[in-house]
């Protein structure tokens, strides 16, 4: 229940993110790769245009808040940029692209030393003396999932989001699967936990 929670509210279906199969959606990938290669100068935007928004998702989750999130879009996409040469299969280009953003994530973190994670409450909300009920659940979900562990809030994210394999998160995470097993297992218990404390919080 908590899972489709957290994929509802934010708009989240795994299924929703690229609206193709699997194997369809690596080769569209791979062809937008030999566009990029070919110096084709729609093809880039093309690219930040299709993963942009799921890439802001993920982020947003595992950060905590918007705006380093949108930072770190924009530093994923600048990494990749500079980096597409290094791709050796084109068609893993989704995969590629999450493990830049988390391998930026972690990096920015580290430096920042970030220790609690901040609430999600766009700044249109702040002025609205009655929050719509989308913006006040998605406000709690934000909260309780920085309650999660990091290590644990990687792979759910990735699982429940983005909707990569448990085989694909191991191999973007170096771990193993069935690592990945248990983090999202561990990671599911601690946001059911989390989200329920703070319906007990809102209680009269």
């Amino acid at each position: 229940m908590m899972d489709a929670t957290l994929r509802m509210i934010w708009g989240l279906s795994a299924l929703s993110e690229a609206g193709i199969a699997n194997v369809e959606r690596n080769d569209v990938d791979a062809q937008l790769v030999a566009r990029i290669r070919a110096d084709d100068d729609d093809a880039f935007e093309t690219l930040v245009g299709q993963y942009q928004a799921p890439l802001f998702r993920y982020l947003r989750g595992f950060v905590g808040d918007a705006e380093h999130a949108r930072d770190l879009v924009q530093e994923t996409f600048l990494r990749a940029y500079k980096s597409l040469g290094s791709l050796e299969d084109p068609s893993l280009l989704r995969s590629w692209l999450y493990r830049i953003a988390h391998n930026q994530a972690c990096s920015a973190l580290r430096r920042r030393r970030l220790v609690s994670w901040l609430r999600l409450l766009p700044t249109h909300h702040a002025e609205d003396s009655a929050p719509d009920r989308s913006a006040i659940e998605a406000a709690r979900i934000e909260e309780a999932l920085g309650r999660i562990p990091r290590d644990q809030r990687a792979p759910l994210l990735l699982h429940l989001v983005a909707g990569f394999s448990y085989n694909e998160i191991a191999g973007m995470l170096n771990i193993t699967e069935g690592t990945v097993r248990m983090r999202i297992s561990r990671g599911r218990a601690a946001f059911r936990a989390a989200y329920g404390a703070g319906e007990d919080d809102d209680a009269p």
